[in-house]
C-alpha cells in the first residue's frame, strides 16, 4: 500500500536543509512525497520559534494541514516543538510532537506508526543538548537551484533575547570530511552554488580535533571543488577574522555577500542583549569589509523595541545603519520568548512604539536597497539562473553573487547554471539584464524541478 507524506517548513535555512534530509530519508524508505496543498496520509511541520509570529505561523499551518488532509496523521517537530511541547500537544489537530533532536529519527518513527507496530507516542524529551552533530547526505534540494549545506548545529552564546540555545543545544560542528562529502554529492547532481549554513557558523570547528576555523573550511572547499560558487549565511561581527576578510577580497568563487547581524546600534542595549561587541566595533568591521571588496553586499538583522530602548537609543541604531554601507535590513520586532532573560526585563516597549520604529527602519532599508540596486546597473556579474520563465513572463530570475535578483529574457542559460549577464536597467524595484555568451557551467541540477 502506498504511504504518502508532505512536509511544511518554517524558519531558517538550517530548517530547510533538515526538512530535505527528512524528505529524502522517507523517499528512500519507499514513501511517496506529496506537496502540502495536495494532501497526504502523514503530514510533518518543521517549526520555528524565533518570534511569537513564528509560533503563530506554525499553529496556522497545523490548522491548514488538517483542513487539507482531514484524516492525516500530523507531526510537529523543530524548535517550537522543542521549547513549547505542551502548547502544541494541547492542539486537537496534532497527533505527535517531536523535539528538535528527533528530526533524525522521523523516518523510522513514521515507518513504525504506518506499520502499526505499537509505536510509543510518549517519546523521551529532547536530547538536543547531548546529541552529536550528524547529517543525512542529500542529493537534491526541492524547488531550489542552490543548495544549503549544514556545517554546524546549536549555539553556546547567551544572547538575552534568544531561545535558540534551548531549542538547539550547544555548538557542535560537522567534521570536515562530512561537509566535503555532502558538497561533492550535490556537485555531482548538478548544483553550482552552495550556501554554508548553521546556527552559529562563525564558530565552526572550535570543537573539532584538531580545531578548524570557518576560513579554513572555506579554503578546503574551494581547493576541492571546481565551478562551484560558495555563499555564507549569517556571521557574527566578532567572527569576521582577518583571514575571512582576505578570502572575501581574494576569492572570486566566494560570493561577495555577507549577513552580519547588528541587532542594535546602542551600546547600552547591546550590553543588555549580552552581545559581545559595541557599535564602534561593528562600524569598523563593516568598513573594513567594504574596503576589501567594492562589490560586496552586506545585510544585517535589527531588533526593534528591546526592553529599555528609549527614543534616543533607537535613534543611535537608525543613525548607525543609515551611515554604514549596509545593503538591506531584516527588521524584527522584539518578541519576549519564555525562558529567556529579556522576557523578564523591566521597561518593556509598547506595541505602538515598536510599530512606529519598525516602520522607520523598514523605510530606510528600502531606500538603501534601492540605492544599491541602482549601483549595479552597467555591471556584468556572474549569476545563478534560479528559474525558467513563468508561463506568462518571458523572464528568468537570476541571482548575483552580491544577492541581487536580475530578470533576464529566457534563452542561452538553463535553470541551475552559472552565467554572465549585463545589467541594463532598474525598473519598479527590479533589475533587468541580458545574458552574455554561453552558460558558465553545465546542465541544470538533476532530479527536481525548481523555482
Amino acid at each position: 500500500m502506498e504511504k504518502t507524506f508532505s512536509i511544511f517548513t518554517l524558519g531558517c535555512k538550517l530548517n530547510q536543509f533538515e526538512s530535505e534530509c527528512i524528505r529524502q530519508s522517507l523517499i528512500r524508505r519507499n514513501w511517496v512525497f506529496r506537496r502540502f496543498e495536495e494532501g497526504a496520509q502523514f503530514c510533518i511541520i518543521n517549526s520555528c520559534t524565533v518570534t511569537g509570529r513564528s509560533d503563530a505561523r506554525c499553529r496556522n499551518a497545523v490548522r491548514r494541514m488538517r483542513a487539507i488532509s482531514p484524516g492525516a496523521f500530523i507531526v510537529v517537530t523543530g524548535c517550537y516543538a522543542e521549547t513549547q511541547p505542551e502548547a502544541l500537544s494541547a492542539m486537537a489537530e496534532i497527533n505527535l510532537v517531536l523535539g528538535a533532536d528527533a528530526k533524525q529519527s522521523i523516518a523510522g518513527i513514521l515507518d513504525e506508526i504506518a506499520a502499526g507496530d505499537g509505536f510509543r507516542s510518549s517519546i523521551p524529551r529532547s536530547t538536543a543538548a547531548d546529541s552529536s552533530c550528524e547529517s543525512v547526505e542529500i542529493e537534491c534540494f526541492l524547488d531550489h537551484s542552490r543548495a544549503f549545506v549544514k556545517i554546524q548545529e546549536g549555539c553556546s552564546a547567551s544572547c538575552s533575547y534568544c531561545i535558540v540555545p534551548r531549542a538547539r543545544g550547544p555548538h557542535r560542528s560537522l567534521t570536515l570530511d562530512t561537509v566535503l562529502s555532502q558538497i561533492r554529492v550535490l556537485q555531482e547532481h548538478g548544483y553550482h552554488e552552495v550556501v554554508l549554513t548553521g546556527i552559529h557558523i562563525g564558530r565552526y570547528g572550535v570543537d573539532l580535533d584538531p580545531p578548524l576555523t570557518l576560513a579554513a573550511l572555506i579554503e578546503h572547499i574551494l581547493a576541492s571543488t571546481d565551478g562551484l560558487r560558495l555563499r555564507l549565511s549569517s556571521v557574527e561581527p566578532t567572527e569576521v577574522t582577518p583571514r575571512l576578510v582576505a578570502l572575501v577580497a581574494e576569492e572570486s568563487r566566494l560570493a561577495p555577500h555577507l549577513h552580519i547581524p547588528l541587532q542594535s546600534g546602542d551600546d547600552g542595549i547591546l550590553a543588555a542583549m549580552n552581545r559581545p561587541y559595541r557599535a564602534m566595533q561593528y562600524r569598523e568591521t563593516i568598513e573594513l569589509l567594504v574596503r576589501a571588496r567594492d562589490d560586496l553586499a552586506i545585510g544585517t538583522d535589527l531588533i526593534v523595541g528591546f526592553p529599555g530602548e528609549t527614543e534616543e537609543r533607537f535613534e543611535r541604531t537608525l543613525t548607525l545603519v543609515r551611515d554604514l554601507p549596509i545593503t538591506y535590513f531584516h527588521v524584527f520586532t522584539f518578541s519576549a520568548r519564555p525562558g529567556t532573560a529579556a522576557a523578564l526585563m523591566a521597561d518593556q516597549v509598547s506595541p505602538a512604539v515598536k510599530k512606529r520604529r519598525s516602520s522607520r527602519l523598514i523605510e530606510l532599508g528600502t531606500s538603501k536597497k534601492r540605492s544599491f540596486l541602482k549601483s549595479q546597473v552597467g555591471t556584468e556579474p556572474i549569476v545563478l539562473v534560479e528559474s525558467p520563465p513563468h508561463r506568462v513572463s518571458p523572464f528568468a530570475r537570476c541571482l548575483t553573487g552580491n544577492y541581487c535578483d536580475v530578470f533576464v529574457p529566457h534563452g542561452g542559460a538553463s535553470a541551475g547554471t552559472l552565467a554572465r549577464v549585463h545589467i541594463t536597467h532598474l525598473s519598479r524595484g527590479n533589475l533587468y539584464g541580458m545574458f552574455i555568451g554561453r552558460d558558465a557551467a553545465g546542465e541544470a541540477p538533476r532530479g527536481e524541478s525548481r523555482t
